[in-house]
């Protein structure tokens, strides 16, 4: 799998030199939000994006 970058050192997932060790990444578009801390996440909706600054990804490239 290939590194995945992280600044929020409070995060339990949060290793040294900014990496995530979750085993899964959720990403949703900014537009909507968040989602309770147990939802499963097989059940939440798409989230289409346009551009990079309606996430929260910095990778994110339009298909």
């Amino acid at each position: 799998m290939p590194d995945v970058n992280c600044t929020v050192s409070t995060c339990k997932y949060y290793k040294e030199g900014n990496l995530c060790t979750a085993n899964q990444i959720v990403i949703q578009s900014d537009l909507e939000g968040g989602f309770p801390p147990n939802a499963r996440l097989d059940s939440l909706k798409q989230t289409p994006a346009n551009a990079i600054d309606e996430t929260c990804c910095q990778t994110f490239k339009k298909k």
